[in-house]
């Protein structure tokens, strides 16, 4: 027997009772040993055991029972065949405790570096191109908020429209490219890849580049990124939430709201630039011209930024091209050795 309190579930008042088990029912008795009540097990609730608070089983007809011996309890459980769910047992044991952490870690470290990404790419391939377009309006301007008119020739921006028009590139039907030229200041000699197919170019990046074969490679290599929609994803994953709403309810409200700063301020993964990189190499490729065009603007490029840094110990590589595009010399050795 075990002892127990008894609630009637009419008042508040505590009976000392004991409780047994006989034939398959559980049986209520009070001190003298009379008999109070008695119900088939199978009609029971017994609560999950824990470590501190007793536990109650509870009658059909409300009525219940406050148990404090645990171990005696436990015994008349396991007398009956009673098992304890694996929720209950979890709850009570340091070792699958620390298991279920653990899991959980290694659950948001996969999500984070794997499904995170999958289903960002999911997302963004699903973004319908009118949708895109006009993300990269809202992006556009954004940006002219913080550089000026473009003071090149129109010479020149019409030979790089040209140069680029002109290559062979993998069908793109979803995207209309244009190519935008912008006085860069603050940001420096860059190119931004928006949503839709525009492609923003910097007079510091003509000024550094040219207008020849090493600015064409920069310009595939933006297209990459545009084709394979790596802006969009890079700005679902940030902002997966709603990301994720905008795929589910169709209201876009919050990714116009966030994906034009996203933009301004993304960060290319390795895997992105490594595969806009390889993009570039096969476009230029395809058209006869030599894939170590782009391996030398990424050259000129960093030599650039080192004498900018040398000059304002202030400036580092969060500014200009390299803000958006990390991994300059492993991405440089990369491209010259591609097979």
């Amino acid at each position: 027997m075990v002892a127990a309190q008894f609630f009637d579930g009419h008042s508040s008042r505590a009976h000392a009772v004991l409780l047994a088990v006989h034939d398959g029912q559980a049986v209520l008795h009070d001190a003298d040993g009379l008999e109070l009540r008695r119900a088939p097990l199978a009609s029971l609730r017994v609560s999950e055991r824990i470590r501190r608070g007793p536990r109650l089983v509870t009658f059909a007809d409300g009525a219940y029972c406050e148990i404090f011996d645990q171990a005696a309890f436990d015994a008349l459980l396991a007398a009956t065949g009673h098992q304890e769910g694996w929720v209950s047992r979890a709850q009570n044991s340091w070792r699958l405790v620390g298991l279920s952490i653990l899991g959980l870690v290694l659950f948001v470290v996969v999500s984070y570096f794997y499904l995170l990404p999958w289903t960002a790419g999911l997302v963004a391939r699903a973004i319908p191109a009118r949708l895109e377009a006009q993300l990269g309006e809202a992006s556009l301007a954004s940006l002219d908020r913080v550089v000026k008119p473009s003071t090149l020739p129109e010479a020149d921006r019409q030979a790089i429209r040209d140069n680029f028009a002109a290559l062979r590139r993998p069908a793109d039907p979803g995207h209309d490219y244009r190519i935008l030229f912008r006085h860069g200041g603050g940001i420096g000699a860059n190119a931004l890849a928006l949503p839709g197919g525009t492609i923003v170019v910097t007079d510091e990046l003509v000024k550094l580049l040219g207008t020849g074969t090493a600015m064409t490679g920069v310009l595939a290599h933006e297209a990459g990124h545009v084709t394979r929609r790596h802006g969009l994803q890079q700005v679902f994953q940030a902002s997966a939430v709603g990301a994720l709403t905008a795929y589910l309810f169709g209201d876009v409200s919050t990714l116009l709201a966030t994906v034009p700063t996203a933009i301004l301020a993304m960060r290319y993964s390795r895997d992105h630039e490594r595969a806009a990189d390889a993009f570039a190499v096969e476009v230029l490729r395809e058209n006869r011209l030599p894939p170590s065009a782009l391996a030398d603007a990424l050259q000129q490029l960093e030599a650039s930024h080192g004498a900018r840094r040398k000059r304002d110990a202030d400036d580092d590589a969060e500014a200009g091209f390299f803000s958006t595009h990390p991994h300059t010399r492993e991405r440089i050795e990369a491209i010259r050795n591609a097979p």
